[in-house]
């Protein structure tokens, strides 16, 4: 099934546009918009709509079917609140997304520089979709529009919440030329999907929570905060997951690691690989997905600012262990078996009554399919109030540690697994690799000493030298201008 973005959809492998010379729209002109099947309302791959608003940078074409369904009074509530939007979408959306992203391909397979916006009655669970079939001459795609549109709900132009969906599909507009035009890179659904929904929090759209985007993200989130990162169903659950991702991501290392993911010739887990780099961040984005695991599980900037978001709308936000184990007792054994998709978390919880009079440890093996990439972050609860963050050190796809005096300083440990094999190519239904936990209460001890979590390297440091480059090049700049050869500093 194509995907749409809010709703995302890639069609073709071609790049190259031809401008069709045509006249500028007119207000109350009416047009035949192919429109997907999927999202709109009744079903429809047509729809007729008609010009009510031209802005600086849009035409807001609204559905025939809904304007003549609604009374006088509420058509011109609509129009006031169109208004309102098209002044936000030019005053503030449109300058503010293309000076932060880039522009959209403008004036584009339509020779103009309008964006069109088609608010129609789309299902319940569309606040808005993006389908790039519409970029395209009908020689190339034959249900095109061939203009630069993207489609919103009616329902929440009334509601209030249009600006948010607005915002959202004018990045993937955005995106889509400056990546998959420019580029000719095709991007991962997930990672389109995380910049959109960065756009709402560009324009601060989330700083009111109660009308904020990231409101019902939370919400998507905490019903299933395993599910996988990259694997993409378009779901609610999906847009959960990126994100709270996303705010973890730009909190830690900055909105610009998204803009030159974008920039990147490269594509999902490579751009962001390379825009950490560029950056100059040491972390990869296996680093960084780990660190995101433990944070919401803790949570707790006071044991490193890494495990914390640090927006104040997250600041109290903890997921729910997937499940919870009570062990105790020398001899005890419990196997926990599981599936897992790449960049799909589960937190297991195993806590022991505390018993300050034993010696006992608690016994880790881990064991996964062969071929496989987990790594397995943990934190250990001590009876004094800290927390010991590591990995289990894992060879191939097996790994055994122990956690000593489980019940007199050790209370609690929460072990985070996940496979961290595939880096491209996902679809909405990749498949699942076996894993399995097998802990016990055991009187034996090994002293192994367990992986390291990555450090973030303070933003004062990367300052720091920064400056330190910025003064060198103005050495070197002095130096040329005081020789007669030829320099360059590159």
């Amino acid at each position: 099934m194509r995907k749409v973005s809010s709703f995302f959809v890639l069609v073709a492998n071609f790049y190259f546009l031809t401008f069709n010379f045509v006249s500028a729209d007119f207000l109350n002109q009416t047009v035949i918009f192919n429109t997907n099947s999927q999202y709109e309302e009744l079903g429809r791959t047509k729809s007729a709509a008609t010009l009510r608003k031209i802005s600086n940078n849009a035409y807001w074409y609204v559905s025939d079917d809904y304007w003549a369904g609604v009374s006088e009074p509420e058509k011109n509530l609509f129009l006031q609140k169109l208004d309102e939007l098209a002044l936000e979408f030019d005053n503030r959306i449109y300058p503010i997304e293309t000076g932060f992203w880039g522009s959209e391909n403008n004036p584009g397979i339509d020779n103009d520089p309008k964006v069109t916006i088609l608010i129609a009655k789309l299902i319940d669970q569309a606040g808005g979709y993006f389908d790039t079939t519409h970029l395209y001459k009908k020689t190339e795609a034959s249900e095109s529009n061939q203009r630069e549109m993207f489609f919103i709900n009616s329902s929440s132009v009334i509601s209030g919440r249009a600006k948010v969906f607005l915002a959202h599909e004018f990045q993937h507009l955005i995106g889509f030329y400056q990546k998959e035009i420019l580029k000719n890179i095709t991007e991962d659904v997930w990672l389109n999907e995380t910049r959109a929904e960065y756009a709402p929090r560009l324009l601060g759209y989330d700083d009111v929570f109660d009308t904020s985007n990231i409101r019902r993200r939370i919400f998507a989130f905490q019903q299933n905060p395993s599910n996988p990162l990259a694997e993409w169903k378009n779901e609610s659950s999906d847009y959960g997951v990126v994100t709270l991702f996303m705010y973890y991501l730009v909190d830690n290392y900055g909105p610009g690691i998204l803009v030159d993911s974008q920039k990147s010739a490269r594509s999902g887990i490579e751009s962001i690989n390379e825009a950490l780099r560029q950056n100059l961040f040491s972390q990869t984005f296996s680093d960084v997905f780990s660190d995101w695991t433990i944070a919401n599980i803790l949570n707790d900037s006071s044991v490193d600012q890494k495990y914390a978001y640090k927006s104040g709308h997250l600041s109290n936000f903890r997921v729910s262990p997937t499940q919870s184990y009570t062990i105790s007792g020398a001899g005890t054994i419990l196997s926990v078996s599981n599936q897992g998709k790449d960049w799909q978390p589960h937190w297991y919880e195993f806590s022991t009554p505390v018993n300050s009079g034993t010696d006992l440890n608690l016994k880790v093996d881990f064991s996964a399919d062969t071929g496989t990439n987990f790594k397995v972050p943990f934190i250990a609860f001590k009876i004094n109030g800290q927390e010991e963050i590591g990995f289990l050190p894992i060879n191939g796809s097996n790994g055994t540690f122990y956690f000593k005096n489980f019940g007199s300083e050790v209370y609690k440990v929460v072990l985070i697994p996940a496979n961290h094999s595939k880096t491209s190519g996902f679809t909405e239904n990749d498949p699942a690799t076996s894993f399995n936990l097998k802990v016990q209460i055991t009187s034996e001890f090994q002293e192994i000493t367990p992986m390291p979590s990555p450090q973030i390297s303070p933003a004062a440091s990367i300052q720091d030298l920064l400056d330190q480059i910025l003064i060198l090049q103005n050495q070197l700049n002095q130096l040329q201008k005081s020789t007669s050869g030829n320099f360059s500093l590159t």
